[in-house]
């Protein structure tokens, strides 16, 4: 009896994009950008699938994307807990370095100033000390020689009070200069002194009293 031929099917072609997409998805548990990565290659996987249905994987590639589209959510939120901390902790740090930057220029003048008059300053037009506009910080000789925050950044707390604990001002051969100011906007201030005499930093280096920078 004859038997007609068997049908011929076309071989299935191996297509393995759908895997690592579903892989690179359900990794976003562990880490945080590949189930970015795993949606991009399933909805590459899909398009080419569309375009060659032959291809194997429309399961995998579909589960990858639904699976990344619920884990990106979860990362980014993860990535913003971790970012957000340190990029205001880093714009803090920057802000203090105007503060340190004028403490040494401060101790600089103040030393030339008793060189050539025998005595430390006491007002700031003694020794010609300027700030440049926009500083968040007020400087201090004394509870009663101020330089004030920059208007654009009014502070919410007084500088003189704030460094009454701190010695500063000029007493006989030894002086002690301040900065203060309100960084990150919290009810604690960052207060810098700087000294003609060694304390637990040399003579001449600013000292953080009172660090307002998130740790």
């Amino acid at each position: 009896m004859h038997q007609p031929p068997p049908t011929m099917q076309r071989p299935t072609r191996s297509y393995s994009l759908p895997t690592v997409a579903l892989v690179l998805s359900i990794g976003g548990l562990c880490i945080c950008i590949s189930s970015a990565v795993g949606v991009i290659l399933g909805i590459i996987s899909l398009v080419r699938i569309g375009r060659e249905p032959q291809l194997p994987g429309r399961g995998k590639a579909i589960a990858a994307i639904i699976i990344g589209a619920v884990l990106v959510p979860f990362q980014l939120g993860v990535l913003a807990a971790i970012a957000i901390p340190n990029f205001i902790r880093f714009q803090a740090r920057s802000k203090q370095s105007e503060c340190k930057m004028a403490l040494r220029e401060i101790y600089r003048d103040q030393v030339a100033y008793r060189v050539d008059h025998g005595r430390y300053a006491t007002r700031f037009s003694e020794l010609g000390f300027q700030v440049t506009p926009g500083n968040r910080y007020a400087y201090l000789l004394s509870e009663g020689e101020v330089i004030p925050v920059d208007p654009r950044y009014p502070p919410s707390f007084d500088p003189a009070t704030a460094i009454r604990p701190f010695g500063v001002g000029v007493k006989g051969d030894e002086f002690v200069a301040a900065c203060v100011g309100n960084i990150d906007n919290d009810p604690t201030l960052d207060v810098w002194t700087v000294s003609s005499v060694d304390r637990s930093v040399p003579a001449g280096i600013p000292l953080n009293e009172v660090n307002d920078v998130i740790e």
